[in-house]
């Protein structure tokens, strides 16, 4: 299975140049891949048997899965041939919500602030230089959970930088990763023997000289950057000319990332949960711990233990009033860009405001004003009147005047004069 095309070096000249005029704010979600080595296995369990229907082991896809390639994945682990352990529905890239409201820190669904833009950024660059690829930002976010976490928890710098290397395991041929001799003369993954995948996306070195890309325009292409990273693995998913809308089309492109049916079905299950419901988190404080040799990326997540969050009926009720910005900002300073993690706030408070507002106002205002006025005026008038005029005064009620008189006949006359008004 062939790695890349020999469009692939025009195809990152053009990202390039879309990269000085910023592009959509977007998201980047990264996801653990559950500590299965290269084979996506762990100790202790069993490969779920083939079933009929359209899921990942079902058949359909076994022709793809039968020829396992020599060569390692783009993060550095061997092929397998084995069945998911965790069967899972194909279907192909689904979109996300235009609109990501925040959530509670550490929400099992969340993204963190500083990642997510370049998962949006990369899904709008590839749109323009490969608009039939059909890929979508959930889908970058589920590779980006399996490799590190998000950037272990979002642990970047406002330029999207991670604040330390994020390293895969050495790649010395042992625990079900490749053997791959140092390309790089230790200038990514300071390994001068071996190589080592790097970066939030763990990109090996001959893969990120091969397909690296500037993703926030800033004219540097450094694999340690969030931005740059997922926009290099958005082009290597869409290398083939794939049309990631079509299920075979989305499998054959993760399989050529790593070929493992486990890490296939672990993203397509993250990317259903942040397609449904994702929410923005904070990010994680402090820097990231120097690596070791077995590497320091977050890989804890077990592809049987993916959470099925629930449609949040609140947030689909709001998507279809929120604005969607355009797919092109204008032309700002870098710097600018990566601070618009923050966005999302602006756009819930219009959401909001309207809901409990309005709801307060008018309710009390006419409900209360209205019912204490006329229940108690018209009461208390008409009863003392009738009791004290004809007892004090008969004598002089026929021939005075009735409504300009005395004070005994003062209250007769106000319900008269008020109708009249």
């Amino acid at each position: 299975m062939r790695l890349t095309r020999s469009g692939n070096r025009r195809v990152k000249l053009i990202i390039a140049s879309l990269c000085t005029a910023p592009l959509l704010v977007g998201a980047i979600v990264t996801v653990a891949s559950g500590g299965a080595g290269a084979t996506g296995q762990l100790a202790g369990t069993n490969p779920v048997a083939p079933s009929p229907g359209a899921g990942l082991n079902s058949g359909e896809f076994d022709e793809l899965t039968m020829i396992v390639p020599q060569r390692p994945g783009v993060d550095g682990r061997l092929g397998s041939d084995q069945p998911a352990r965790a069967d899972v529905p194909v279907q192909g890239a689904t979109d996300g919500r235009s609109v990501v409201r925040p959530g509670r820190p550490g929400a099992v669904n969340g993204i963190p602030r500083g990642v997510f833009p370049a998962y949006r950024r990369a899904t709008a660059n590839l749109a323009v230089v490969r608009p039939n690829c059909g890929l979508t930002w959930p889908l970058l976010a589920g590779v980006g959970k399996v490799e590190s976490d998000h950037a272990s928890g979002g642990r970047v710098d406002v330029a999207g930088t991670t604040r330390g290397r994020i390293l895969g395991p050495v790649l010395n041929g042992r625990h079900g990763n490749g053997r791959i001799m140092d390309s790089d003369k230790g200038k990514f993954d300071a390994d001068a023997t071996y190589d080592r995948a790097v970066g939030p996306m763990q990109i090996i070195p001959q893969v990120w000289d091969e397909f690296g890309a500037d993703g926030n325009g800033d004219g540097f292409r450094n694999p340690n950057n969030v931005y740059d990273a997922v926009t290099t693995v958005a082009v290597v998913l869409c290398s083939e000319g794939d049309d990631l809308k079509q299920p075979r089309d989305l499998v054959e492109a993760l399989l050529r990332y790593q070929h493992s049916k486990d890490f296939v079905a672990t993203v397509l299950k993250w990317m259903r949960v942040y397609s449904k419901n994702a929410v923005l988190i904070p990010n994680a404080t402090g820097n990231i711990a120097a690596a070791k040799w077995t590497g320091n990326a977050d890989r804890k997540v077990d592809p049987r233990q993916v959470p099925d969050v629930p449609d949040d009926t609140k947030t689909t009720t709001a998507t279809p009033t929120a604005t969607v910005p355009p797919p092109v900002l204008p032309s700002t300073p870098p710097s600018t860009v990566w601070d618009k993690p923050t966005v999302p706030k602006p756009i819930d408070t219009p959401t909001e405001t309207p809901t409990h507002r309005p709801t307060s106002t008018p309710t009390k205002t006419p409900t209360k004003t209205p019912t204490k006025t006329p229940t108690k005026t018209p009461t208390e008038t008409p009863t003392q009147t009738p009791t004290q005029t004809p007892t004090d005064t008969p004598t002089q009620t026929p021939t005075g005047t009735p409504c300009a008189g005395n004070e005994p006949t003062t209250p007769t006359c106000t319900p008269g004069g008020g109708s009249h008004g």
